[in-house]
């Protein structure tokens, strides 16, 4: 084995230690897989890293990993599934919303978790390029402004048209709704309920 194999499954080892850490579940099942890092149950698949990912992106493949961690350890699929309704524009943005619910409460947590997170994002936004579709950009203006929004940080230019985008969809309660869900961060039925609140004043709904 070369060194720079020892190096990638040393990596790979760490950080499945500091994923079952993050969990708190020490039973979870970390694989490595060639595209799409996902969870299904207790089982997460995470990007099979190369050298030269970990001399570019090291922090956006631990904030991949940190993502998932929380979502085991601080998100309940029961509470979720019972909110989350049918229609799919509202399906993806109860996700993002949640997701952002956790990241958030995590980077309470673990401060290092937070830079991990706030960099992934920012790449990320980086690299979208613009939504055709009002619905995407809808989307993806829920999904990097609530993140910055409960974190309290900005996520460069395109991270602020994102927002202007909000608040021109949310109103005058642009404020109100996020404080609601910035209270609520601990209590993911309440968080909840405060995004089905929200989507239903904005005129959505499940036909």
């Amino acid at each position: 084995m070369s060194k720079n194999e020892e190096l990638i499954n040393e990596f790979k080892k760490s950080l499945s230690i500091t994923v079952r850490s993050i969990s708190k579940s020490e039973d979870i099942e970390v694989n490595f897989v060639s595209e799409n890092s996902s969870i299904n149950g207790k089982k997460i698949d995470l990007i099979n890293p190369n050298l030269a990912s970990l001399e570019d992106n090291l922090n956006y493949i631990r904030a991949d990993a940190d993502c998932k961690a929380l979502e085991i350890r601080l998100h309940n699929k029961e509470i979720h599934n019972k909110f989350i309704g049918e229609n799919e524009v509202t399906k993806k943005i109860f996700n993002a919303l949640e997701q952002s619910r956790f990241e958030a409460k995590g980077s309470e947590i673990f401060k290092g978790i937070k830079s991990n997170l706030l960099n992934k994002h920012i790449i990320d936004i980086d690299k979208k390029i613009d939504d055709k579709n009002t619905d995407d950009e809808l989307i993806s203006a829920f999904k990097y402004v609530s993140f910055g929004e409960l974190t309290n940080q900005e996520l460069g230019d395109k991270y602020l048209l994102y927002k202007k985008i909000l608040k021109n969809k949310i109103g005058k309660k642009y404020d109100k709704y996020f404080d609601k869900l910035r209270k609520n961060l601990n209590d993911q039925e309440k968080f909840a309920k405060n995004i089905r609140d929200l989507l239903d004043n904005l005129g959505f709904n499940d036909n």
